[in-house]
């Protein structure tokens, strides 16, 4: 039993020497800013450094918006008559002013005729009860002709002056319905199948014909938050305007091929969503942006403001904040900073770095905090690499 007890002893102060080696292996790995030399004299660790650069940032929301048309015309007809041409197929790209319908116009051409008629007749009824008139008031001043007799002249006068304006009113009713058995297109733009065909009797009471729908140019419109609106355009319209870019990534992932500038924005914000709807206007010339589809709205400035950047790797985090190691007299130094976006090539830093100044890129795990270091500035441009 003694003897037991003898080697679980040994074992336990073994095991524990053991702990007691790896820990001062693991300490001495923790200090990595230098080296043990010969005659135990400390060695400078060489690491990878690179000065602060500037870099353009622009800030930019992704946000979801909806083609829509800018303009849009539901045809009708305002007649009654039977319909003996159609002017389009269904779909197709119309111009202003091309005939999309005919109709049966011999009614309302003769009903102009009738009108016209009417007018004349009025007309003539009209001189000769002018003359009538002038002639009767000329005896009635020189007591040949009665009062009654100069009366009634001119209220016949007046009589033949309400029928000539109402002759006049029923020939240009008769002239706009024979105008409306042709329609024409209000607008350019693609329009829809027709809801009727060649043969058909129709009246204003029959609906929509076809829909024209003009998308060259078309409106993109999307909601940004009142706080977007106030930080990145000072909660000016103008500035919106100048400043804004607006970019669209359609249903594939593709960006489209062009950008689009800000018409207006709604006179009023959503209360429940806190945000302003935007309505900006792209050219469409290729037609792939089509009414009521969904895209994705970049929308950023289009001139950046210079700020201070680093590699990426430069960056570390704990749980305090972002920092980096800012080298000053070959020492190293711990500096806070504030992150701004990434690029490809450079962390962006809002606050805590000024441009020039140096700072570690790679093998940041070899130092610490107020340890000496020997610089090593590489090759290449600031841009690649961080240094000069």
């Amino acid at each position: 039993m003694i003897i037991l007890n003898m080697k679980n002893r040994n074992k336990s102060e073994l095991n524990s020497m053991k702990k007691f080696i790896l820990m001062i292996v693991a300490l001495s790995l923790l200090s990595p800013a230098y080296a043990q030399g010969r005659g135990g004299k400390q060695v400078k660790q060489k690491v990878k450094v690179g000065k602060v650069f500037k870099e353009q940032n622009i800030e930019s929301r992704k946000v979801v918006g909806f083609a829509k048309d800018i303009s849009r015309v539901d045809l009708t007809t305002r007649i009654s008559a039977d319909l003996i041409k159609v002017g389009f197929h269904d779909g197709d790209l119309v111009k202003k002013g091309q005939m999309l319908y005919q109709f049966d116009d011999i009614r309302y051409a003769a009903a102009v005729k009738n009108a016209e008629a009417k007018l004349a007749e009025v007309k003539a009824r009209l001189i000769y009860a002018e003359s009538n008139y002038k002639r009767t008031n000329e005896l009635y001043v020189k007591n040949a002709a009665s009062k009654d007799s100069m009366e009634t002249t001119r209220s016949t006068l007046d009589a033949c002056r309400a029928e000539l304006l109402a002759a006049e009113a029923s020939l240009v009713t008769a002239q706009d319905d024979l105008k409306h058995t042709r329609i024409y297109a209000p607008i350019s733009g693609r329009i829809g199948a027709t809801n009727y065909t060649v043969g058909n009797y129709l009246t204003p009471s029959s609906g929509v014909l076809a829909t024209i729908i003009q998308s060259r140019p078309i409106r993109v419109v999307f909601s940004m938050s009142n706080r977007d609106y106030a930080n990145m355009f000072g909660g000016r319209e103008e500035q919106l305007k100048k400043e804004a870019l607006i970019r669209v990534r359609l249903a594939n992932g593709d960006y489209y091929d062009e950008n689009g500038t800000v018409e207006f924005i709604n006179n009023e914000a959503n209360q429940r969503t806190d945000t302003i709807q935007v309505y900006s206007r792209f050219e469409n010339k290729a037609g792939r942006l089509i009414p009521n589809n969904a895209v994705t709205v970049e929308l950023s400035h289009k001139i950046g403001k210079p700020v201070a950047a680093v590699l990426p790797s430069a960056v570390m985090h704990d749980a305090d904040s972002p920092y980096v190691y800012v080298v000053k007299d070959n020492k190293i130094e711990r500096r806070n900073v504030e992150l701004g976006r990434t690029t490809g090539a450079a962390q962006l830093i809002t606050r805590g770095l000024a441009e020039g100044e140096l700072v570690v890129t790679d093998g940041t795990h070899k130092v610490l905090p107020g340890s000496e270091i020997i610089p090593d500035y590489g090759t290449g441009k600031v841009k690649n690499d961080g240094v000069k």
